[in-house]
Order: structure tokens, then C-alpha cells, then sequence
């Protein structure tokens, strides 16, 4: 069985990553801001207004660029490192950085012309700065810390969450795939044992893949897997469409996401046929998306009916709002094409090659769960 493992906490959860240029953008608006507010609250107007706002927005640029370029560099050193050293290491450099920062600032407006004279002695200014950042720096590191606890709780408990509907996969097609081996025990032991073989390697290849998101080529093996099960059962009745495009074999999706769309359209498509019945499986890239589509052929109306629990249906948007939130969707029901009427289900999820896509606030299969 598969364990959800959190991680421990370390500095890559407890700060911003300084290294990227959104959070530095970031830091530089916020900077500037606050430059904006001082001057506001202060004093002077006009002319003398404007020279504050430039020194107040040099200084804290200067200090905020600063820090971020020293947590950068001294994020790969402290990756190890426990919590609480991270969050005083962390504490201790900018504190650090502003003393340097206020010393070389208090050498500036001295000998600067054009700048406005220091009342205070070199000590009392950079005492009082080191002072107000020891606090903000403080305060705000704490933020960050309680910030990165509720996360990884939020991702353990949607780590358990999409665990719990992966395991909901796999008894329900075990069980459809166990009725239709012991149907052929008695009338076809050789292909029972046929079946016996592609079950378990399926089980086997679903049980060894740990990640969530797997390459389109391999989950279409699974699918081909399933159905040389299903054709023992149903023959040539059932043929399959593959129209994969070439970039589409390498794109990631989460795993077990198509075989539960190919097992619905057999169970309420194909096998309540009377003559042959193909499907269609279609995965091309759109721009920045990955389109999963799967037709099936819609039965007649007095074909006989089978009961739908949408367990599948279900299971799959519930997984795939775990991991890629509001960016997939899935869409099903009827169509008109130029063969005639279909049932088609549609995937769209942000399209990528690597394996790094992490759960949100909320998971990703199925099978059927056939229904």
C-alpha cells in the first residue's frame, strides 16, 4: 500500500524562493510601497517630499535586494536544515544585512551634497534600524512559518485524499475483471489464464508507479492492457481508434485517468451493441493544454440499459481538482459527428513533460470504478 510521506519542513517552505524573479519583483513592489507610505506620513512637502520618497526608496531597495540576493544564496545551504534553524539563521542575516545596509547609508547622506543631513550619531542610526528590522523580520518570519505549516498540512491531508480515490480504482475493476474470468473457466480455461496474466500485470504495473502523473504512452498500455481483457469477453465486437499526435506520447497526465473514460464507453457503448463498435481515443496538445478525448458509439434506445452509478465520472474530476485545481476540466454527453451521434468525455489539463506537478488545496483515476 502506498504511504502518503510529508516532507519535512525546511527553508524552501518556510521563505519565498528569492532565487525567481516573481518573488523579487514582488519584494521590489512591496519596497516601494512602503517607501510611498513613510513619505506620506512624513512631514515634508513638496520638493523636500519628493528627496525623501527617492532616499527612503533607495535605502529600502537597496536593503531589499540585498536580502533577497543573501536568502538566494543561502537557500542550497540551509536546504537540510531543520526548521527552527532555518527560521533564526534566516533572522540573523537580515538583521545582518541591515546593519551593513544602515552603516553604508550613514556614510552616504553624509558626504552626499544634495542629501538631507543625518540628526542622529552613526550608533543611534543604525542601532534604531537594526532595531525596527530585528522586529519586522521577526514577525514576518513567523507569518511565513505558520504559512508553511498549514500547507503542509493541507497537502498531507490532499496527499490522503487522493490516495483514498486511487485505492477506490482497483477493487471495482478487479471485481468486473474476476466476474468475466470465472464466465470463461468452464467454455475457455486458455484464455481465462490469458486474462489471469494481463490482470496481474496491470496490477503490478498500477501498484509499482508511485507518481502521480505518468506519461501518456504508458497510460495508454495500461489501456491496451484492459483491453485485451475486454475482447476476450466480447471478441471482434470491440475495436479501438487510436489518434495520438506525437507530442501528446511524452505529456504527463495522472495515472489510471483514461483507462476508467475506455472502461465506460465498453460497459454503456460498445457491449449494448448488437453489431460491432469502435472507440475513439484521441489525445492531441492545444496550445498550452493537453485534450483527452474518448467517443464511443451510443447504444439504440431499446438497447438493454445498464445502471450508472457516475462513480468514475466522479472519482476523476475529484482527482484531477486535487492536483491541477481550477486548470482541467472534464466535460461528457452526446454529440452529433459526421459517422453519427456519440458519447464523448473530454480531459483538458495544462500540458507538461515532467513529473512535478504537486496537489492543491483540494487531488487525482479511475476506474470504475466502470460506472
Amino acid at each position: 500500500m502506498n504511504k502518503a510521506v510529508v516532507q519535512p519542513e525546511s527553508q524552501h517552505n518556510l521563505i519565498p524562493n528569492f532565487c525567481r524573479g516573481e518573488a523579487v519583483w514582488l519584494l521590489i513592489l512591496v519596497m516601494e510601497m512602503v517607501a510611498v507610505i513613510l513619505t506620506l506620513v512624513g512631514a515634508e512637502r513638496g520638493g523636500e517630499a519628493l528627496q525623501q520618497l527617492m532616499l527612503l526608496s533607495l535605502y529600502l531597495q537597496w536593503l531589499g535586494l540585498s536580502s533577497a540576493v543573501v536568502l538566494c544564496l543561502a537557500r542550497r545551504w540551509l536546504r537540510l536544515a531543520r526548521v527552527g534553524v532555518v527560521f533564526f539563521v534566516c533572522w540573523g542575516l537580515l538583521v545582518l544585512v541591515t546593519l551593513v545596509i544602515s552603516d553604508a547609508s550613514w556614510w552616504l547622506l553624509k558626504y552626499v551634497a544634495w542629501a538631507q543631513p543625518v540628526s542622529e550619531t552613526r550608533e543611534e542610526f543604525i542601532v534604531r534600524n537594526v532595531a525596527i528590522s530585528a522586529i519586522l523580520s521577526l514577525l514576518l518570519l513567523r507569518y511565513f512559518w505558520g504559512r508553511a505549516q498549514l500547507q503542509a498540512q493541507v497537502r498531507a491531508d490532499s496527499e490522503v485524499r487522493y490516495l483514498a480515490l486511487q485505492a477506490r480504482i482497483r477493487p471495482h475493476f478487479l471485481f468486473n475483471s474476476l466476474n468475466s474470468i470465472a464466465s470463461l473457466i468452464s467454455t475457455n480455461p486458455e484464455q481465462a489464464e490469458e486474462m489471469v496474466i494481463d490482470l496481474a500485470d496491470l496490477f503490478r504495473a498500477s501498484l509499482e508507479k508511485r507518481n502521480r502523473l505518468v506519461r501518456v504512452a504508458e497510460e495508454v498500455e495500461f489501456v491496451k492492457t484492459y483491453l485485451r481483457i475486454e475482447r476476450v469477453r466480447l471478441g471482434d465486437k470491440l475495436w479501438i481508434n487510436w489518434e495520438i499526435a506525437p507530442e501528446a506520447h511524452s505529456a504527463r497526465v495522472p495515472l489510471l485517468i483514461l483507462q476508467p473514460l475506455v472502461e465506460n464507453a465498453v460497459h454503456h457503448g460498445v457491449s449494448r451493441l448488437r453489431a460491432r463498435g469502435g472507440i475513439t481515443v484521441a489525445i492531441h496538445r492545444e496550445g498550452s493544454r493537453l485534450v483527452i478525448d474518448v467517443e464511443n458509439p451510443i447504444p439504440p434506445e431499446d438497447a438493454p440499459k445498464r445502471e450508472s452509478t457516475g462513480v468514475a465520472l466522479e472519482n476523476i474530476a475529484q482527482r484531477l481538482k486535487l492536483i491541477y485545481g481550477d486548470t482541467a476540466t472534464l466535460e461528457q454527453g452526446p454529440e452529433r459527428t459526421e459517422t453519427g451521434p456519440v458519447y464523448r468525455a473530454r480531459i483538458q489539463v495544462p500540458y507538461t513533460t515532467e513529473d512535478t506537478q504537486g496537489l492543491q488545496s483540494g487531488t487525482p483515476g479511475a476506474s470504475d470504478e466502470g460506472d
